[in-house]
């Protein structure tokens, strides 16, 4: 079973010859969520070999060109591959009146369903429930209406001990009750206790996206606990003042969120084209919250 990230794009606004706008594949055990989705995201795809037909959920953080230009092109990729399944969009208004221009401006019929899902709000939404994840957007503090999303995998079933099944002879409905969590209570009046027959699942893993913010305390309290944020860090120290000016954080900035949040790992991004290489921002980070890295195209992470 898997749960991890890989970094399709780290650049912010100004792409450089070798990072390319925002973009992320989270696989959660196989299936495909695309958070942001900057200029040439549909090249680094094919590039790392993620399988376009897996992703069915598209999330935007905000309506800035670096964070969703490639869209337009990856649908219409999507339309020539002669997709047929329903594609789902998270991303704040005005987004559905830009897409459906944007559709009628250029002729094209698609083949397939978009769902458009708009967010809105100033607290923490759950925007997606399945069987195997929750996603959740929260608020976050830039120039324009923009989101964070969390990913927090569902808890499993618990574990049956092997023995215990042919001791107590359980049927297969039996099976299911302990796994669920429940005991038993069998006609003839015998309890069989869960806490006996079964063990604790391994706990769920959780991914958080901090797209493009400015650093506000109430951060912390959406990503508590969370196994991996990502957090962008446009600028260094040596910045500061222009991060606050252009609602962005620096690498120190990131790390206290995380530091704040308890997370357990911090990746960094969303580098302006001022540093030729993360280094600094991800030693500045450290200084502050040790588990931190620059996140590096390409790249894929065990969560």
């Amino acid at each position: 079973m898997s749960f991890r990230l890989t970094i399709l794009g780290t650049s912010s606004a100004l792409p450089t010859s070798d990072r390319y706008p925002t973009a992320h594949v989270l696989n959660v055990h196989e299936r495909l969520f695309l958070i942001d989705c900057g200029e040439g995201t549909q090249m680094q795809m094919r590039r790392y070999r993620i399988r376009f037909g897996k992703i069915n959920h598209i999330f935007i953080s905000h309506l800035h060109g670096d964070h969703f230009f490639g869209l337009y092109p990856l649908l219409s990729s999507f339309n020539l591959m002669g997709r047929k399944s329903p594609l789902n969009i998270y991303a704040p208004a005005p987004f559905e009146e830009m897409l459906a221009r944007h559709l009628k401006d250029f002729d094209i019929k698609l083949g397939f369903e978009l769902i458009t899902h708009g967010l809105s709000g100033r607290s923490m939404k759950l925007i997606l429930d399945d069987k195997r994840v929750q996603v959740f957007s929260f608020p976050l503090k830039h120039r324009v209406k923009t989101f964070g999303y969390l990913f927090r995998e569902k808890e499993k079933e618990r574990k049956i001990i092997k023995e215990c099944v042919t001791r107590h002879k359980l049927s297969i409905s039996e099976i299911a009750l302990l796994k669920s969590g429940a005991d038993i209570v069998r006609e003839s009046g015998e309890v069989i206790i869960n806490a006996e027959m079964t063990t604790l699942p391994p706990p769920g893993v959780s991914y958080a996206f901090c797209s493009d913010t400015a650093f506000f305390p109430k951060l912390a309290s959406y990503v508590a606990g969370v196994n991996m944020l990502y957090h962008e860090a446009t600028f260094g120290d040596d910045h500061e003042t222009l991060a606050r000016q252009t609602g962005h954080s620096t690498a120190r900035h990131a790390a206290v969120v995380a530091r704040e949040a308890g997370a357990g790992r911090l990746l960094l991004g969303h580098f302006s084209a001022r540093y030729k290489s993360p280094v600094q921002l991800e030693e500045e980070a450290r200084q502050v919250f040790p588990a931190s890295e620059a996140a590096r195209e390409g790249e894929t992470y065990d969560i």
